[in-house]
């Protein structure tokens, strides 16, 4: 019995109209990454593994020239002869130099866009909302990368930020708040190696541990065959022989913990002064520069501009000055005439007075 396939149809079709509002939804790969400077400080630990592996194995040929000499052979056995743990020393320890190196690549890089003028005052001594895409394509022009730059992408959020709002405070709280993202973007880009700085003393204390426990469960098993006191002197200089073997690893994993730890504290010291550096410049040569338009368009807002509303008080000042000054010629008119008669009355009476 055949059966009617129109619900069929009706449900890929559903799918594909909410697929669709789905898709309209997303933010597009350029929305998301549009002021994503998360690599100007981060690298990419899938290369520095691998660096940090070529770095290894250079190290360990390197460490077959002390194998000729006597005097020198102490070097290769504590990499050569301690079990596994010095091997991933090793590793970690490349590993967190190679991140270090990129970081400073990308630190120097920065270093560089902070020598440019980013704003120039031949643009404008004032930035201003007609001045923005001025600004704007200047920036593009120098042809650096704003994500690699934490000047760059604080300089044109805070030019975009401003051209929306037209507002200096609240452009400066924005700056602001990305400060405090790009510190603690930097400090998260030191997870990694503050996590082999703690595990590097802790593998060497385990390979001690380790080559203690074969030392003495060595000497254990051979206690009761022994025969007498030569043999049993000999198994107790093959303990303590194991016994200084065994915190070789303790002294390599140390020296190593140390070469990591100085590098990375002066990294991050450097790069907490370069977000310290941006926001002088941010302070210096942006916010300090940025001018709110004088007439702000709003529903309702009807006020004239600040000019106008000057000259049209000065007018008024005016107008009150010149209606004084009238006021007073008229009251000295009155004055005068007051005066002539008082004059001509008193000119009437002294002839009275002489007639009689």
């Amino acid at each position: 019995m055949p059966k009617s396939n129109h619900p069929l149809k009706k449900v890929p079709s559903r799918a594909k109209e909410r697929a669709a509002q789905v898709n309209m939804m997303q933010r597009s790969f350029d929305e998301m990454g549009k002021f994503d400077n998360a690599s100007a400080t981060s690298v990419n630990m899938a290369i520095t593994a691998g660096i940090g592996l070529g770095l290894e194995v250079v190290f360990y040929l390197f460490l077959l020239v002390f194998r000729v000499s006597d005097s020198t052979k102490i070097f290769y056995d504590y990499f050569y002869e301690r079990g596994w743990v010095p091997f991933v020393l090793t590793y970690l320890t490349c590993w967190a130099i190679a991140i270090l190196w990129f970081k400073r690549q990308k630190l120097r890089s920065q270093q560089n866009v902070m020598q440019f003028k980013l704003l120039p005052e031949d643009i404008a001594t004032e930035i201003r909302v007609e001045s923005l895409p001025h600004f704007d394509a200047h920036i593009k022009r120098l042809g650096f990368n704003p994500k690699q730059s934490f000047l760059l992408t604080r300089i044109l959020r805070g030019l975009e930020h401003f051209g929306v709002r037209k507002n200096h405070s609240e452009t400066a709280d924005m700056l602001k708040s990305q400060s405090e993202i790009d510190a603690t973007m930097v400090d998260s880009s030191y997870v990694l190696i503050k996590v082999f700085i703690w595990a590097i003393p802790i593998l060497g204390f385990i390979g001690t541990v380790l080559g203690i426990s074969d030392a003495v469960s060595s000497f254990g098993g051979d206690m009761g065959a022994a025969a007498d006191i030569e043999k049993i002197k000999e198994k107790l200089g093959q303990v303590t022989g194991g016994l200084s073997e065994a915190f070789d690893t303790t002294l390599v994993s140390l020296a190593f913990s140390l070469c990591v730890m100085f590098p990375t504290s002066v990294m991050q010291k450097n790069e907490e002064d370069l977000l310290n550096k941006v926001d002088e410049y941010c302070n210096e040569y942006f916010l300090k520069r940025l001018r709110e338009p004088v007439e702000t368009v709003g529903a309702g807002d009807l006020s004239p501009p600040a000019d106008s509303s000057f000259l049209q008080r000065a007018e008024n000042l005016q107008a009150y000055l010149l209606q004084i000054q009238e006021s007073q010629s008229v009251v000295a008119q009155q004055m005068t005439q007051i005066a002539s008669q008082f004059n001509h009355l008193m000119e009437n009476s002294m002839g009275e007075e002489g007639g009689a």
